[in-house]
């Protein structure tokens, strides 16, 4: 029995990693040929060898220059090193370009999320407002179960209205937290 149940949880676990396996893959379908090699552009930024090697080529480009300086009296970039200033201004020019668009899809990738989870929130207020709703049926029609009102049950039996909450969202936050109804005392 025991085992029956091991194995169940593990069938969902693996459900549900299929699930997240077809929304990365269907995300990765929405990849144009110029999202691509910025993904794998902004993988490779996003590492710490990326600093670390910046950092080491910004200083050896410096005491290159200077013991060039000091010893041939010529270098390919004097101080204050304006072919540098100007490589490290264009690479965070990429680096910039890269990560917004990166943010903006995945920006889109959460957002259909959340449009998902929406989805599924509504369909199980949905079927959270039904099972309510047999269950009170059931407990009317049986004989042995005294017959009462419930408000309770009757409100949370309906389906709840999306404009509803919409507005009731909306008078909080414009009303702020006094918006809220105070604390009921015991």
């Amino acid at each position: 029995m025991i085992e029956d149940q091991d194995n169940r949880v593990v069938q969902l676990i693996q459900d549900n990693a299929a699930v997240n396996e077809l929304l990365r893959k269907q995300a990765e379908s929405g990849l144009t040929n110029l999202h691509r090699p910025i993904e794998q552009l902004g993988a490779l930024i996003a590492r710490p060898q990326f600093i670390i090697g910046n950092i080491i080529i910004f200083i050896g480009w410096i005491v290159i220059n200077l013991l060039l300086k000091f010893t041939y009296h010529h270098t390919w970039d004097e101080p204050p090193f304006y072919w540098l200033q100007g490589l490290i201004t264009f690479l965070a020019l990429v680096v910039t370009s890269i990560v917004l668009v990166s943010q903006a899809r995945q920006g889109q990738i959460a957002e259909q999320r959340n449009q998902l989870q929406l989805q599924f929130a509504v369909l199980n207020e949905q079927r959270s407002a039904k099972i309510i709703g047999l269950l009170e049926e059931l407990r009317s029609d049986l004989p042995d179960v005294r017959d009462r009102i419930d408000e309770d049950a009757e409100v949370l039996g309906q389906p709840t209205n999306p404009e509803a909450i919409l507005q009731a969202m909306e008078t909080l936050d414009s009303a702020g937290e006094t918006a809220l109804p105070p604390k009921e005392k015991n």
